[in-house]
């Protein structure tokens, strides 16, 4: 699972992404996108970490002195979204499951009380 930032990236770079294979984008560009909680420094360690995670091929490019991500998401990457819907669908069933059996178990510890 990934931790927020490492999330907004990966928000960020699908968005970039939508009808494209592959996108060139500076680390410049990426802070800005994720609205600069992160450093520069920051932003080349987490699109390591991530391509290393496997959700993106990653291969650094220079664009006028300056350094530029080619970055091609893989079905890993392109799965994401869908892989974002569904752990908030578990989480939301795990949540109301809970209260459930909350209910579920003060009921019963009422009758038991009525019982005895």
């Amino acid at each position: 699972m990934l931790n927020r930032v490492e999330s907004k990236v990966m928000l960020a770079l699908f968005s970039e992404c939508k009808d494209k294979s592959a996108i060139l984008i500076s680390p410049t560009d990426l802070v800005k996108l994720i609205d600069g909680k992160v450093t520069e420094s920051g932003v080349e360690k987490i699109m390591q970490d991530l391509s290393s995670d496997g959700y993106f091929d990653l291969i650094y490019s220079d664009r006028r002195g300056e350094t530029v991500y080619c970055v091609t998401l893989l079905e890993k990457g392109k799965g994401y979204l869908r892989n974002l819907k569904v752990m908030k669908r578990t989480l939301v069933f795990r949540l109301c499951v809970t209260i459930v059996l909350a209910f579920v178990s003060f009921i019963i510890g009422l009758i038991l009380k009525a019982i005895f």
